[in-house]
């Protein structure tokens, strides 16, 4: 089930020459398939601390790429791709991501991140209780900070809601974050930008898995044999 909690305008206004350049931005959420964890580790997430993740970046035109996030030195971490680079240095609370495209690089439609992966999950603003979920603390929707193209229209979607222990999550945490561009060139030669996207780390490394996993083929299989099974009996016996 959908659910737009927040929608951000975000528009930076610039006149110069009496041109108006602006770049807008919307926040989502999406419960999406439920996730689940047995506990956090706290919310001091550095760049350093999210190795594993993957960053999928996907093409105009089609095509993509994905990437393994890794540390580069005890404070951050970055992934660096054939048109584009990702680099996150510090806190991801108090501390920018920063994106760029290579000049005459290929335009960028979406970067899609899979933090669970990583054994990290996205902390956005708490909902219900001041600090959200148990062992974690306040979180922050995802926001630019800086870009060097006013011309940008950018949707941020969070989904697969994540919960604690077998409880259903609580509204803040997060296992993916969708970046969409849908300008009509992109994320294109040259563009970079800045944004923050708050970060907590999984207690157990592997941990995170869909609360409701979907069956096997082969499980799906049986299954049906078994009811068609039963019914062939009931039939048998009705006669």
């Amino acid at each position: 089930m959908k659910r737009l909690i927040v929608f951000v305008l975000f528009s930076l206004m610039l006149v110069s020459a009496g041109t108006v350049y602006a770049y807008n931005v919307t926040v989502n959420f999406e419960d999406g398939v439920l996730q689940n964890t047995t506990a956090l580790t706290g919310y001091g997430t550095t760049g350093a601390m999210m190795d594993g993740m993957t960053v999928t970046a996907y093409y105009l035109g089609g095509g993509y790429q994905t990437l393994t996030w890794a540390a580069v030195s005890s404070y951050s971490g970055a992934v660096s791709g054939s048109d584009w680079t990702l680099y996150q240095s510090g806190d991801t609370f108090t501390s920018d991501w920063s994106l760029s495209s290579y000049v005459n690089g290929l335009q960028i439609e979406r970067i899609f991140f899979d933090a669970g992966l990583g054994n990290t999950v996205f902390d956005t603003t708490d909902i219900g209780d001041v600090y959200g979920t148990e062992g974690s603390y306040r979180g922050l929707n995802f926001y630019l900070t800086y870009c060097n193209n006013d011309a940008l229209d950018i949707r941020a979607t969070y989904s697969g809601a994540v919960g604690l222990d077998g409880a259903a999550p609580v509204g803040d945490l997060y296992r993916y974050l969708d970046i969409s561009f849908n300008n009509d060139s992109g994320f294109s030669s040259g563009d970079w930008l800045k944004f923050r996207a708050d970060t907590d780390n999984l207690l157990y490394a592997g941990d995170i898995q869909p609360s409701d996993p979907v069956p096997e083929p082969a499980t799906i299989i049986l299954l049906g044999a078994g009811l068609l099974g039963m019914a062939a009996r009931r039939r048998r016996n009705s006669l």
